[in-house]
């Protein structure tokens, strides 16, 4: 019974260590993935990627559903446009036009929650989340990771979690699952990604269209 009792103990203590060292190199591919990720995201001067969003509101139960176009220069610069809004960053100002409302908020450029799924995240991915790869799959021959992203201690993060789907070796993101705190959800499918497009320098400036509402906040 003795030597049953430490084969056991021996067992689980293997398991145990077995267990850590698995999820330490998971987590040392994750982090690997990731700086592919922001390298490849980073290196390039421009980005324009059209999605599909899907909103997924957990209290009331209810879903949105939209798609739009996002074009981005660096870290500052971005501008998207969908069927409800056009919102222009040109790094020091933010345009927002409701289409809805016919209404156009102006404001110093600062870190929204919108603002940080749509372009931030891109480029901070590593300095603001842990990584966790939870799958691995192919695709028509090409090897595909899903990776769960979590705030990192005392990070003041919008989102308990989010997953992103990415390609290997070409470590282009297809898909992106942001979940807040109140347990809603919001997805990205990405349709089409291109880099390094050529934009004007009217693609992050906003002029509002007459007769609409300017509520200037710059005070």
């Amino acid at each position: 019974m003795t030597q049953n009792r430490f084969l056991l103990v021996g067992t689980l203590a293997v398991l145990l260590v077995s267990t850590f060292i698995f999820q330490s190199a998971r987590a040392a591919d994750a982090d690997e993935i990731i700086k592919n990720i922001q390298k490849k995201y980073k290196s390039a001067k421009t980005v324009r990627i059209q999605f599909k969003e899907t909103a997924l509101y957990k209290l009331t139960n209810t879903m949105t559903e939209v798609s739009g176009t996002l074009q981005m220069e660096g870290e500052a610069k971005f501008r998207l446009d969908s069927e409800d809004q056009v919102i222009v960053n040109d790094g020091k100002n933010v345009w927002r036009y409701n289409k809805l409302n016919n209404q156009v908020l102006i404001d110093y450029a600062k870190k929204t929650e919108q603002d940080v799924m749509l372009s931030n995240f891109l480029y901070e991915i590593k300095d603001h989340y842990f990584g966790q790869i939870i799958e691995e799959n192919k695709e028509g021959g090409v090897k595909k990771y899903a990776i769960k992203l979590t705030p990192r201690p005392n990070e003041q993060s919008f989102f308990t979690s989010v997953k992103i789907w990415v390609q290997d070796k070409t470590w282009e993101i297809e898909e992106v699952v942001y979940t807040d705190y109140n347990g809603n959800e919001t997805t990205y499918i990405i349709e089409k990604i291109e880099f390094n497009p050529n934009f004007t320098t009217a693609v992050f400036s906003f002029t509002p269209p007459e007769g609409i509402q300017v509520v200037d906040l710059r005070f």
